[in-house]
């Protein structure tokens, strides 16, 4: 007769993992206290505590302040909120932070056959960091507010902000390591870290943005290897971290040796009040910027600024992912970035964000607590107690309009609320019919 296997945390996030896809344990059921459960298994209540973290991590079950944890149906997981789909004629998307500009189609067009005409060698592989004339664009753009260095032998040019979070995940952690990110934060880097078996630590948050208090306490006690954040109009709260905070992570990154991922794709809506973490910790900062959100999503082109030295790897890196980023959408990146279009579409989008949370206040009950940021693409909604973000979910899309559920930008215990995103609707009338429906379908 063999001894019993001692239960693991992840042994018993397994386990409860194969009771929620077999149904044995259906949507919205409520799970034990973690005490419950460890009395129930003979266990530490610090295993069970691990175990829920991990079938949170997986997406497979939420927390929820007050109320306790429940299971998410398994087609529901990580980031399935986002996954691009064909549009419904009949429903208003409220869930992509995205925001059509009139006339870009045509300029996108215009812009691809002038650089088709100029360089007849897109069709070929490129080095794999990049061309070096869409290298200086990235340096140059970057630098163009004074707080990052115009070089562009720091730049590696990646296939999207996703892209690029995930090689840099990949050139400074292991399979088992654990980075820190914001209790809230942007759904990708939690399928990354997913797929490469990285465990995320989340760090309490409040109206400023990461507390670094808590920083300091998370990462000595799980000796993390990164943090990625991000600090300009974090997403989905709109934060902008204060430089005293910067300051404080830039030396607490120092201080116990760990590596800071800086996401900066909606810093562009920002006044630049702060400077990046990038330019405070150069030597450990990789900062990623998309230009799916500045210029237009169809473009797959970002810049990964680098710290000193570690460009070879990153470049490697995009060899092994992608072996060369799409040509095309990178040269028009850095035409856009050279004639100054780039400049006026960040300057149109910001003055049509402000103008849509200009309406959303209008529009929107003064009773309903939400954050955000005067020029920010998105809003955070946060429910009333006898309102389920999952069923207001629901109730929204049978009005005709989808919303991200707080749960999916959550590590962890999930607060009661969704994400808006208001520059999703191609026009503000749509934007302003979403809203006006939003009020009637969440107070039944």
């Amino acid at each position: 007769m063999t001894d019993q296997a001692p239960t693991t945390a992840a042994s018993l996030a397994a386990e409860l993992e194969a009771d929620i896809r077999t149904g044995r344990l259906p949507p919205g059921a409520q799970l034990p206290t973690h005490r419950t459960l460890a009395e129930a298994r003979g266990i530490a209540v610090n295993t069970a505590t691990r175990a829920m973290r991990l079938l949170a991590a997986r997406g497979l079950v939420v927390g929820e302040v007050g109320r306790g944890s429940f299971v998410r149906a398994p087609a529901q997981a990580d980031a399935s909120a986002f996954r691009n789909e064909a549009k419904a004629a009949d429903v208003i998307d409220l869930s992509r932070n995205t925001m059509p500009l009139p006339g870009l189609g045509e300029r996108f067009q215009a812009t691809a056959a002038a650089v088709l005409r100029r360089h007849r060698d897109l069709y070929g592989y490129q080095p794999h960091a990049g061309d070096d004339a869409d290298r200086a664009a990235g340096a140059a753009w970057l630098a163009r507010e004074g707080y990052l260095p115009n070089d562009p032998g720091r730049i590696v040019v990646c296939a999207g902000a996703q892209h690029a979070a995930f090689l840099t995940l990949m050139a400074v952690t292991r399979p088992g390591d654990s980075v820190a990110v914001e209790a809230l934060t942007w759904p990708g880097i939690k399928a990354a870290a997913a797929a490469l078996h990285l465990t995320l630590v989340p760090v309490p948050i409040d109206q400023d943005g990461l507390r670094p208090r808590a920083l300091l306490r998370l990462a000595a006690r799980h000796r993390i290897k990164a943090l990625y954040c991000m600090p300009s109009l974090h997403n989905p709260t709109s934060t902008v971290l204060p430089q005293n905070r910067r300051e404080i992570v830039a030396a607490l990154a120092r201080r116990l040796d760990f590596q800071i991922i800086e996401s900066d794709v909606y810093g562009f809506l920002t006044d630049r009040a702060a400077p990046p973490l990038a330019s405070l910790a150069p030597e450990r900062t990789w900062l990623t910027y998309g230009t799916s959100k500045a210029f237009a999503p169809g473009l797959r082109c970002a810049w990964l600024l680098t710290p000193p030295g570690e460009t070879t790897r990153a470049a490697d890196l995009v060899r092994t992912t992608v072996w060369t980023v799409p040509p095309l959408g990178a040269a028009i990146a850095s035409q856009w970035v050279a004639d100054g279009s780039a400049a006026g579409l960040v300057t149109t989008r910001r003055h049509e964000a402000e103008a849509r949370q200009a309406l959303a206040e209008r529009v929107l009950p003064p009773d309903w607590r939400r954050q955000t940021a005067p020029s920010s693409m998105h809003l955070w909604l946060h429910l009333p107690r006898g309102l389920r973000a999952d069923e207001a979910v629901r109730r929204a899309l049978a009005a005709g309009v989808k919303v991200a559920p707080g749960n999916a930008f959550a590590v962890g215990q999930s607060p009661n609320a969704v994400r808006l995103s208001l520059g999703s609707p191609e026009q503000r009338e749509m934007l302003e019919r979403a809203l006006h429906a939003l009020p009637a379908a969440l107070s039944r």
